[in-house]
């Protein structure tokens, strides 16, 4: 696969590439982040706060390209590196830190398969702190355009059988019958959305999906040939579906960057439930 690295190949090339921690805690869980493990020589990318819009009226909010550069310079990361993603579970957040990355012009990123589930459940090194550059990076950024969209995107694509938005939450949130994890959040969906949890992209044991798989959940989901919009809480896993569209050779690809943090407490924006 085009966008993924098995713990395998790290491993192998470990010392020639940039790795990056990109894990969070999931919405509702309280207190700091905390891994289970550190893979060794793993730099932290903290899309909550240094990666974020201190600014934005959702979580989660991409930056700026000014201080997206910044950040990633101050990570000591190069233009002409290579940088592995992971996160503390199987797949949760890693894709986010690659979607963020792509739309900042930069190519040469991966996910890593399995995560530090799978890192660890190898048994592969591990380090007790973040390792830190000395100097900064050269790294440059190239906004491109498209990848983040806002709510009119959302709202102008509803009506148009040219667009299709992917919604990444779990079945029960979107159909509307489990309540939201943050506060003052309606329940439902976008009206002309289709399902698919980002966990059905992961196989029992923790890994991506051949492809052939993950394109029938596409297809089964109402994807042919549709501009495709992805959506979720705030942004994050919505990026997993956008990973494995483009892994599958859908175009073009954006990602709704307020999600439901901004479309549930919009009163003034539509909302659609299914039947229990």
């Amino acid at each position: 696969m085009k966008n993924i690295k098995s713990c395998h190949w790290l491993l192998k090339n470990l010392n020639r590439v940039t790795v990056l921690d990109c894990g969070m805690l999931k919405p509702g869980t309280k207190g700091n982040y905390v891994p289970s493990g550190i893979i060794a020589g793993a730099k932290r990318f903290d899309i909550s706060h240094a990666f974020s819009d201190a600014n934005g009226a959702c979580p989660n909010t991409m930056c700026s390209a000014a201080q997206f550069q910044h950040g990633v310079r101050a990570l000591g990361i190069n233009q002409q590196d290579t940088v592995v993603v992971y996160d503390n579970f199987a797949l949760f957040s890693a894709a986010r830190a690659w979607w963020m990355f792509k739309a900042m012009g930069f190519e040469q990123v991966y996910v890593l398969d399995g995560g530090l589930v799978k890192w660890l459940e190898l048994g592969l090194p591990v380090a007790t702190e973040y390792a830190h550059s000395c100097e900064p990076g050269d790294f440059v950024v190239d906004p491109q355009s498209g990848y983040f969209i806002d709510k009119h995107a959302v709202l102008a694509g509803i009506e148009s059988a040219e667009v299709l938005l992917l919604d990444a939450r779990s079945p029960a949130r979107f159909s509307g019958q489990e309540r939201e994890p943050r506060v003052g959040m309606r329940s439902g969906h976008i009206p002309g959305s289709a399902n698919v949890h980002y966990a059905s992209v992961l196989d029992d044991s923790g890994l991506i999906k051949p492809k052939a798989q993950l394109r029938a959940l596409l297809t089964d989901a109402g994807v042919t040939n549709q501009a495709l919009q992805f959506s979720c809480g705030s942004g994050v896993t919505a990026c997993i579906l956008a990973m494995i569209a483009d892994e599958c050779g859908f175009y073009p690809l954006s990602v709704y960057d307020g999600s439901w943090s901004e479309w549930g407490q919009d009163a003034s924006l539509p909302v659609a439930t299914c039947p229990a």
